[in-house]
């Protein structure tokens, strides 16, 4: 296929590449602290702060740590989701527990074990937190390039938070977008949290 589609996928892949290597550049400690800002963030949230379930992911690589969120939202109380990856681009959001019942999946991503897995309903969850490589200040999000996440957040109510977190050198003035991704109701960075 050829044409407009197939542009807009290169400029994707382009953008993701630039940005996801900005954002390898920065240092563990400048990493760690920047990762610490934006948790703190997302913790003073009201609608992070009002929600009984919530749906985070275990970062991955060089993206802003969460393990310190997840620990924060299993003290607090509330029930945890994280996301099983299933074949097929199927994002499963199953309830977790503890995190020390986490193991590495396929892509690297700490996930909850396959076995026993326990299905949340989209229903059920009341705030998700979403990873990305690139986003811009209208909303929009550049993912990974599996879709998996552009598939799971179509089956939520639009009423939901969908709350972004990314280093200030994943902003862009303009994501590519298509007609199957997914807006962004709020993006967090180390500087600044962006309600859209």
């Amino acid at each position: 296929m050829t044409g407009r589609g197939s542009g807009r996928r290169n400029d994707k892949k382009i953008l993701r590449q630039k940005v996801l290597a900005a954002r390898a550049s920065l240092g563990e400690r400048a990493r760690a602290a920047k990762s610490s800002l934006i948790q703190q963030k997302v913790q003073a949230l009201a609608e992070y702060q009002a929600a009984g379930t919530v749906m985070l992911f275990m970062n991955f690589r060089d993206e802003v740590e969460t393990t310190g969120l997840a620990e924060d939202a299993l003290a607090r109380g509330k029930r945890l989701v994280l996301p099983y990856c299933a074949p097929g681009g199927i994002l499963i959001p199953a309830f977790v527990q503890d995190l020390d019942s986490l193991v590495t999946g396929k892509w690297g991503i700490r996930e909850p074990r396959k076995e026993g897995l326990v299905k949340a309903e989209p229903a059920e969850i009341d705030f998700v937190l979403v990873p990305g490589a690139a986003f811009d200040l209208n909303g929009n999000r550049l993912g990974y390039g599996a879709g998996f996440y552009d598939r799971f957040l179509g089956l939520l109510s639009p009423t939901i938070p969908r709350v972004a977190i990314a280093f200030a050198c994943q902003l862009t003035p303009e994501v590519p977008v298509e007609a199957h991704d997914k807006k962004m109701s709020c993006l967090i960075t180390e500087d600044e949290v962006y309600h859209f």
